[in-house]
């Protein structure tokens, strides 16, 4: 018992150096602070490797190791790998930092008043409060987010409902990648992409993530009237939502992105690295104002619950690191068509199509988004392809949730998985497949229409 605690002690300890490591190593630009990072980083990986859950052990390490043997083909090998395993930081930064969120988004009495709202409403309208709340939840507080909802999907609900409900919550959440900073993808596309900022695509990605709300919607209403699954429970009486808690959750948000875009905007920082100097502070002054009505929880607990997590948090590791090291390594190996001499003379529309639709099928394939990403960015230049940097982190952005959400291996997709007690090839394939690929055509005319009207030019 003592060796399994003196473990958690020192994978704690290697995931805190990770974050403050990879912050002032972006703050100081002092390089080898982020050498330093990337060693804490394998010595975590090497500390966890065992007590990692089989299926991402063997995915995430099937990765690692083909990453690192197309990394020995390269010209320097070492620094190939060592740029792959820099390139994760700031997926494990967004990691740490959301953490700290969660204890205080589990405890609010704001947002519990807003679920008990949320699974109260009827039937008609369910889908489309759960879509809300799955989407505005998660935009903040990610998985967190959606861990509020999951009592109406959990293991023993009708399948029916379990099924419709599920793919409410994942459509609403997957919306979000397509202009929320705080999401893993958004935030490392933005840093992917040269010259982008956050508040060059936000806004018109904001305008597309509601309309996939709007879609998914329309979509279930369509399918619903089609097989009329219905409910095995009788309709529940709504409870309303008092307009001090609408305000309360839009001040709690509100504050929550303003802190976020204050760094981004006005200093200059990376999203990861400005959600890192938030979360903990945000998360314990939050503790505090919730101590008020609930003398038991406040910023030790949420201290304690943080620290306990990060071991946890062993799994996203290996897969975001081999997936990473995975995709550096085979761009490697790709000739370099930055210039795009060697590229097909396709016109920029039909680039757009091809990158979206392939970003769809190899998902659903069981790529992981992050190494198509990778791929592209590092391997592809948008002037290359006819198209502006924001329009390409852009369709990258809006592609980001349908991948998760059609990706067996996805963190999603796992989570809903070990929640309802289904496969992660049912949540990916069976919930979301012709979903997935419905949306992934209607996002392509959006992006197309963008492109047209020469916003990005």
């Amino acid at each position: 018992m003592m060796a399994v605690m003196s473990m958690e002690r020192i994978s704690t300890a290697l995931f805190l150096a990770v974050a403050f490591l990879t912050v002032a190593g972006a703050l100081t630009e002092v390089f080898w602070l982020t050498e330093a990072a990337g060693l804490a980083v394998i010595a975590f990986l090497f500390l966890e490797y065992r007590r990692i859950p089989t299926l991402q052990r063997v995915v995430g390490g099937g990765l690692l190791a083909l990453g690192l043997a197309a990394c020995a083909f390269t010209d320097d090998p070492l620094a190939t790998a060592e740029h792959g395993v820099l390139r994760v930081l700031p997926f494990l930064l967004l990691f740490a930092s959301i953490v700290w969120l969660q204890a205080s988004s589990t405890r609010s009495p704001s947002l519990l008043a807003l679920r008990n709202t949320v699974v109260s409403q009827p039937p008609g309208r369910r889908f489309a409060w759960v879509t809300g709340a799955g989407h505005f939840l998660g935009v903040a507080f990610n998985l967190a987010g959606l861990s509020l909802l999951t009592p109406m999907i959990a293991k023993g609900v009708d399948p029916r409902l379990q099924l419709r409900l599920g793919r409410a919550m994942v459509q609403g959440f997957g919306a979000g990648t397509a202009w929320s900073p705080l999401y893993v993808g958004t935030a490392v596309i933005i840093a992917s992409v040269p010259g982008v900022t956050w508040i060059d695509v936000g806004p018109v990605g904001f305008v597309i993530g509601m309309g996939l709300l709007v879609w998914g919607w329309a979509y279930d209403r369509a399918i619903s009237r089609a097989r009329n699954p219905g409910t095995t429970s009788a309709p529940p009486s709504p409870v309303a939502l008092d307009s001090s808690v609408r305000l309360r959750v839009a001040g709690i948000l509100a504050a929550l992105f303003a802190c976020i875009l204050i760094f981004v905007e006005g200093f200059g920082w990376s999203i990861p690295v400005a959600l890192a100097v938030t979360a903990p502070p945000f998360a314990l002054i939050w503790a505090t104002l919730i101590q008020r009505q609930d003398p038991e929880f406040g910023p030790a607990e949420v201290t304690r619950s943080a620290l306990s997590i990060l071991p946890n948090l062993r799994g996203e590791a290996l897969l975001f690191t081999g997936a990473t090291v995975f995709g550096v390594g085979i761009a490697a190996l790709i000739p370099d068509l930055q210039t795009g001499g060697s590229l097909p003379d396709w016109p920029a529309w039909l680039w757009i199509a091809v990158l979206m639709a392939g970003y769809l099928i190899l998902s659903a394939l069981g790529i992981h988004p992050v190494v198509t990403v990778v791929l592209i960015t590092s391997v592809l230049s948008p002037q290359a392809m006819g198209l502006s940097p924001e329009l390409l982190a852009l369709a990258l952005m809006v592609m980001w949730g349908q991948g998760t959400n059609i990706s067996p291996f996805s963190a999603t997709v796992l989570f809903m998985a070990r929640i309802t007690g289904t496969s992660g090839w049912t949540v990916a394939w069976r919930w979301n497949g012709v979903f997935g690929a419905a949306t992934t055509v209607l996002l392509i005319g959006a992006i197309l229409v963008v492109y047209a009207s020469g916003l990005y030019g």
